[in-house]
């Protein structure tokens, strides 16, 4: 059970705001610098944890601990401070964008974890983004050698900026829409054939190994 008191935190009590940001502050800190690894920025997402639970603990449900309140308001911080910075999206189906999957954010749901299991939650996220990293670094180099320059530049379009496929059939001028998501469809193939490669024990990317996938 918690040793602090919802009621005063909820009063706005400053001793106990204190005291709760002493108890858990290095705590957070240390949780989000793992994941930022900018120590001014994570300061500044510790900070905006408290001000979100300032503002949050009104609604407090008391079905969870103060612990994953906390948390749960950081691992939020972060996926804001993640998706700010405008992720990698990737998608096989189709050009909606209410369809594309954020790498990286789709490995860090707002699920209440304890902070133990979002450690280890935090290691996985971090091989699958190194392998991912070294997966596109190959998909470029094989084009590269093969002087597939222009599909270069419409993968990089498509992957690195969120472009549609119709953009792209408009800015590159490719003949159209299918010609592109032709590109797009054969790049991501070989990009889950690499991952398929450097995942044999089944622990990076499940979803590849999972029946029915590609």
């Amino acid at each position: 059970m918690s040793s602090f008191s919802i009621r005063k935190l909820q009063e706005l009590d400053e001793g106990e705001w204190t005291r709760l940001q002493e108890e858990y502050g290095p705590r957070i800190y240390f949780y989000i610098k793992k994941q930022v690894t900018d120590h001014q920025t994570a300061e500044d997402l510790t900070q905006e944890t408290f001000l979100g639970a300032i503002r949050g603990i009104g609604n407090f449900d008391p079905r969870y601990e103060l612990e994953q309140f906390l948390f749960g308001i950081a691992r939020n911080r972060v996926v804001d401070h993640f998706r700010k910075k405008r992720p990698i999206p990737m998608s096989s189906k189709g050009d909606d964008g209410k369809e594309r999957s954020y790498l990286g954010l789709e490995f860090m749901a707002s699920d209440r974890r304890s902070p133990e299991e979002s450690a280890v939650h935090f290691e996985q996220v971090q091989a699958r983004r190194e392998a991912l990293a070294e997966i596109l670094k190959a998909l470029v180099a094989e084009l590269w050698e093969e002087g597939e320059f222009e599909k270069l530049k419409i993968l990089e379009f498509l992957i690195a900026l969120g472009g549609r496929n119709k953009e792209a059939a408009e800015k590159f001028d490719v003949k159209d829409e299918k010609a592109v998501a032709g590109i797009k469809f054969r790049a991501i193939e070989k990009m889950r054939a690499m991952a398929r490669r450097m995942d044999p024990k089944h622990d990076l990317f499940e979803g590849l190994w999972l029946p029915g996938a590609r």
